[in-house]
């Protein structure tokens, strides 16, 4: 998991991106709308509110984040979720959201974010909440991949889900890294086409997941791209948003809303 920083969320409680605006002009969706989809389920207005949820610190190897805690709650309670902040941090945190019979605990180290759902033990971790979020958002965007070529940046944990989650969408899928072995790796297991160059590859296609934590100056993009971006550190210059026909970013909450509603998809 890309390790935020409190600069990065510092908007997110009070949701200063005003991100559900921004996707529904991009995509037709909410964060909601995307969330549902995300775990495979119809938004028809479901009342999440009596599913109890508890986010709790975890202080452990760097720390907790500086609002991390704030935001995740602040996203799950816009879903409608009931949520709240454990007072204990940690293994004492945990053990007060067992101990109030909460539906679901989010927690975070520096290694992994997942929502834990305490009635089936079912978790779903932050790298195919980000993953499948985004390609459902790049799907809406533009109007469907079937068939068509879509480039992911980045192998990793994000990146790896990815590509898989859009190659069963139906598109054809290519995938590149600046550690190359790790792409090949990716595409093996997959059974897309890798490719070697980053920067030619990015401009070469129009639709686009970059899952890196990667800025490409805006020269290099093709005009009308479609841009699906989890990738932080966040940057395009004012030519690359010029060209670009949607831009798609936020540095927590898509992912985050998709680890919730698919963390309970089972109870609905």
């Amino acid at each position: 998991m890309t390790r935020l920083t409190s600069d990065d969320i510092k908007g997110v409680p009070q949701d200063e991106m005003d991100l559900d605006s921004r996707l529904l002009s991009m995509t037709g969706k909410t964060v909601r709308g995307i969330a549902f989809e995300g775990a495979g389920l119809e938004d028809t207005g479901q009342d999440l509110s009596r599913f109890r949820v508890a986010v709790v610190p975890i202080t452990s190897g760097l720390g907790v984040i500086g609002g991390f805690a704030a935001s995740v709650d602040a996203i799950v309670r816009r879903l409608g979720f009931d949520s709240h902040v454990t007072a204990g941090t940690d293994v004492k945190g945990f053990a007060e959201a067992v101990a109030d019979d909460v539906d679901m605990v989010m927690m975070a180290d520096d290694d992994m974010f997942i929502a834990y759902n305490t009635r089936n033990g079912e978790q779903t971790d932050n790298a195919y909440g980000t993953a499948i979020g985004y390609a459902v958002a790049l799907r809406n965007a533009a109007g469907g991949l079937e068939g068509r070529d879509v480039l992911v940046i980045g192998a990793g944990f994000v990146g790896g889900n990815a590509v898989r989650i859009l190659r069963d969408m139906g598109a054809n899928v290519s995938v590149t890294d600046i550690v190359l072995a790790k792409a090949e790796a990716v595409a093996e297991r997959h059974g897309v086409a890798v490719l070697e160059d980053v920067n030619h590859a990015f401009s070469s296609f129009d639709l686009i997941l970059n899952a890196a934590p990667a800025s490409f100056p805006g020269e290099l993009m093709r005009e009308g791209a479609v841009i699906s971006t989890p990738g932080v550190p966040h940057y395009f210059d004012e030519e690359g948003r010029r060209k670009a026909r949607a831009i798609i970013h936020d540095p927590l909450e898509i992912g985050t809303a998709v680890m919730a509603v698919n963390s309970i998809r089972r109870l609905l």
